[in-house]
């Protein structure tokens, strides 16, 4: 609860902070930082939120310098042209789903390994750790593109479907699953899942026509775009992280005038807290929307969710281990480790 509060706070401190920061004097005519993302202008949603409050600081900060546009709900393009927008300077700041930046940077996809998490503690830490700061120059150095911060954007992920609740992993043989990318196709496939690549923009579509029956998203990503409509049960399942990573063009970036660009870092930071906050409000308020509007909720036991475990996650590091140098993978899940003794211990 005091994580909660505190979360809550910190929202509340960034939107005040917006409008009270003394501005930097400047007579210029502004100058245009364009933000993008893929989902929808809800202010409740992470992302959603994460931009509007790095737009406030920015613009308040800078005195109207600098004046930022949001493009949601992928208006600018789908995942992969949205990066290489980014990447020629037409997009400065693209918040990208892991799924989506692991098209032109493989090792992205190690923060979805499934069943990894076992609390938002270990979430946070890791977000934070050195191997992820690693990959944030690795990336740089392999595509041009910039990362800046990684965020929280509505907490693990929820299983949902529409033919029945699901507690095991026998309950998910035969469902039609929309698979994000391939590592979410050997996940569902080793959980007994049919697994049905689909775009992020075409998902609603695909779970009202029945292409689909099932998918896999934090709580606020089904409740921004309604998932809800066309789904009937969904399983507290924590199976992924639920993040973006905050990416920018490099060579604009690195040519923002210091004073500015200490600007902008500040606004990622209180922007990074706030999503971190709305994501708490989210999963504290989110459920009691989904039973209103007809979704049977299932909560797993830490027993079961060790049965999912058991069979997703290493098929899904196994799959890793053929796309990229089995020593990031090995890595990464000693990061995991490490951190997990780390937080049980205090």
């Amino acid at each position: 609860m005091r994580s909660v509060i505190r979360r809550i706070a910190i929202v509340g401190l960034c939107i005040v902070l917006c409008t009270i920061f003394s501005s930097v004097s400047y007579a210029a005519r502004p100058t245009v930082i364009k933000v993008a993302h893929d989902l929808s202008p809800d202010p409740y949603d992470p992302t959603h939120g994460f931009a509007t409050v790095f737009k406030n600081y920015v613009e308040s900060r800078t005195g109207g310098k600098y004046v930022v546009e949001i493009y949601p709900s992928s208006v600018l393009g789908k995942e992969r042209e949205r990066l290489e927008l980014t990447r020629a300077g037409a997009i400065h700041v693209d918040l990208a789903s892991v799924g989506g930046l692991s098209q032109l940077y493989q090792p992205a996809i190690l923060l979805n390994t499934p069943f990894t998490y076992k609390s938002d503690k270990i979430v946070s830490a890791v977000l934070k750790s050195d191997f992820v700061k690693w990959m944030f120059e690795d990336m740089r150095k392999k595509t041009g593109l910039r990362s800046i911060c990684v965020y929280e954007m509505g907490g693990l992920s929820c299983l949902t479907n529409n033919l029945r609740p699901i507690s095991t992993p026998a309950d998910m043989k035969s469902i039609k699953f929309r698979a994000m990318d391939d590592s979410q196709v050997a996940m569902f496939k080793a959980l007994g899942a049919n697994a049905v690549p689909m775009a992020w923009s075409e998902t609603y579509t695909g779970l009202q026509t029945g292409v689909v029956q099932g998918q896999v998203n934090p709580i606020s990503a089904i409740i921004s775009v309604k998932l809800y409509e066309v789904q009937k049960y969904i399983t507290l399942s924590r199976t992924l992280l639920g993040s973006h990573w905050v990416v920018v063009n490099d060579k604009w970036y690195s040519g923002l005038p210091a004073d500015v660009r200490k600007i902008v870092d500040d606004g990622f930071y209180y922007a990074r807290e706030a999503a971190a906050g709305l994501t708490q409000i989210v999963q504290a308020q989110g459920l009691d929307t989904l039973k209103k509007n007809g979704m049977e909720i299932t909560a797993l036991t830490d027993a079961q969710w060790e049965e999912f475990a058991k069979l997703g996650c290493p098929a899904v590091l196994d799959w890793a281990k053929t796309k990229m140098d089995p020593a990031i993978v090995d890595r990464f899940m000693d990061t995991v480790k490490k951190v997990e003794k780390e937080v049980e211990s205090k």
